[in-house]
């Protein structure tokens, strides 16, 4: 049944009703006749309908059809409640110098590595991380997602949003460059409190912090140690699941072959921090690898979440002021056709 905006408009009937009624008893005009021979005094008046009570009555349904067009009919329509996959997630990305190695097989010469990083075949652990994690990005259109980067200290690249397109924007804009050398650390326990502090005032869906790390950590942060902060997100329901990527034997190019004297990377203290917060630790050592462990954070990260439904209302007057014109033309080309009538 539709709903009326405006009900009161209806009072507009009564004297519509009133106004029709007087016309369809009263007499009608009356024209002079030349002699009173032709008056019958017996004759009987005719009460049956004629052309003007016709005219009239489609006036009267015209008139009522505006007044009703006025009333401001309309229709709800409900959208049935969906229910959708939903979590807040801030991915904590490591952007230390390491970042910079690269994976190739293991049966690569150093030559035919360096051909292939020229031909852009090989890229580095940070370009792997960026395609990564813009894919998994892709297949997670109903979460919050943001992003945090850590060396010596940690930065928010984005907080959590559902405004896809900005995120991967600021992802692409994770160049090697993009901090100097020497602010290129490994603070995880810093990490870790960024995507925690744009975390913890989020609503009741389920927070989760994705670590992406290819070391230990080598900073003392002044106020967490890694542990504690995985602890902290442990108490503020934060699950973490902890990505430590990277082969036994990375390659560098000449101008960052320093950076392999510390390419040893002990993964029980990562591990610890994942479980310690509810969470899963991966360990991934080429592209591929890497790849199987988003997706299967993809599987584990799926919670209900149902949409209130949404109502909204339509308009049903356009097609009542297209019937009441329609009706007004037809009686003003009838008085003044078939049904001429004369004054």
């Amino acid at each position: 049944m539709p709903e009326f905006a405006h009900p009161f408009v209806f009072l507009l009937l009564i004297p519509l009703i009133v106004g029709a009624v007087w016309q369809w008893v009263r007499d009608p005009a009356a024209i002079g006749v030349p002699a009173a021979t032709l008056y019958r005094p017996n004759a009987k008046k005719s009460r049956r309908p004629g052309s003007r009570h016709f005219i009239l009555l489609l006036e009267v349904i015209a008139g009522a059809l505006i007044i009703t067009a006025l009333a401001r009919p309309q229709q709800s329509v409900e959208v049935v409640p969906v229910t959708k996959e939903g979590t807040d997630i801030m991915i904590v990305l490591d952007f230390s110098n390491s970042m910079d190695l690269y994976d190739p097989d293991p049966g690569n010469t150093s030559r035919r590595n360096n051909e292939d990083i020229v031909k852009g075949e090989l890229v580095d652990r940070l370009a792997v991380a960026r395609q990564q994690i813009g894919r998994f990005i892709g297949r997670r259109s109903g979460d919050r997602i943001g992003l945090a980067i850590f060396g010596h200290r940690a930065y928010t690249a984005c907080p959590p949003t559902l405004d896809h397109d900005f995120l991967t924007a600021q992802i692409d804009q994770l160049i090697n460059t993009l901090l100097s050398v020497d602010e290129r650390g490994t603070n995880i326990a810093a990490g870790l409190a960024a995507g925690i502090n744009s975390l913890v005032d989020y609503g009741e869906r389920r927070k989760t912090i994705i670590l992406i790390t290819d070391g230990e950590n080598t900073i003392n942060d002044p106020v967490f140690t890694p542990i504690e902060a995985a602890r902290l997100a442990a108490e503020k329901d934060i699950t973490i699941h902890a990505v430590a990527i990277g082969s036994d034997h990375p390659h560098a190019t000449p101008d960052r072959a320093w950076i392999l004297q510390n390419k040893s990377f002990n993964t029980k203290a990562i591990e610890k921090l994942a479980t310690t917060a509810n969470g899963r630790f991966f360990r991934s050592t080429d592209v591929e690898g890497f790849e199987t462990v988003m997706d299967t954070i993809d599987t584990l990260e799926t919670t209900s979440r149902t949409q209130p439904a949404i109502i909204y209302r339509r308009d049903l007057f356009p097609a009542l002021c297209m019937a009441a014109g329609i009706l007004a033309l037809t009686t003003f080309i009838l008085r003044r056709t078939l049904l001429h009538q004369i004054a």
